[in-house]
């Protein structure tokens, strides 16, 4: 699977300057800001083994971004995943997770204002762990990707995206997927 996403998303980046096009009342560059909500899912498998498990929650994204021409844009973000929660033996055992990315989306235009995007990127990431041991944080660098719709009127964007970040550390995963809708602006 992870190799089908990114195949996808490598394959946006290349084939994207092959199909030029400008529809009216879109922007092809500038700036833009956005926030998103989603569902993220925590991916560790030692903490699918224990008991009454949470593994999902609300997460939310801030991102900025500069659109060079309609196919190629770098974009910036900060994503809260949330709190995961599940009980072992000795307690509860909860995890956070939040993480500053940046990464390059490669866009295809279909139609006046509608495209498909891939993004590839990095995401320094800070975790927490609590237990009935104490708290123990985790970060790192690792990679990202992502594919997803959008549709432009003016100048408000819409997207559905779903993202997987590979985040581990110590031994210890915390890979996480997000889907999530969003709305922002283009300058």
């Amino acid at each position: 699977m992870k190799r089908l996403i990114a195949t996808a998303a490598l394959t946006t980046l290349v084939a994207a300057p092959a199909l030029a096009q400008s529809y009216p009342g879109v922007p092809d560059e500038g700036f833009y800001l956005g926030t998103a909500i989603g569902q993220a899912t925590f991916k560790n498998s030692d903490f699918r083994n224990l008991d009454d498990v949470d593994r999902r929650d609300t997460a939310f994204k801030l991102f900025a971004g500069y659109q060079f021409n309609p196919h190629f844009a770098v974009e910036t973000s900060y994503v809260d995943f949330g709190d995961f929660t599940a009980n072992d033996e000795d307690g509860e055992v909860k995890v956070d997770l939040d993480g500053f990315g940046f990464a390059l989306v490669g866009r295809l235009p279909i139609e006046a204002g509608f495209s498909v995007y891939g993004k590839l990127g990095l995401i320094a990431w800070d975790g927490n762990v609590r237990d009935a041991d104490g708290s123990r944080g985790d970060d790192d660098i690792d990679p990202f990707y992502g594919v997803g719709a959008e549709y432009v009127i003016d100048q408000v964007m819409m997207r559905l995206e779903f993202e997987r970040y590979d985040m581990s550390a110590s031994g210890t995963d915390f890979d996480t997927d997000l889907i999530s809708a969003s709305i922002g602006y283009r300058f």
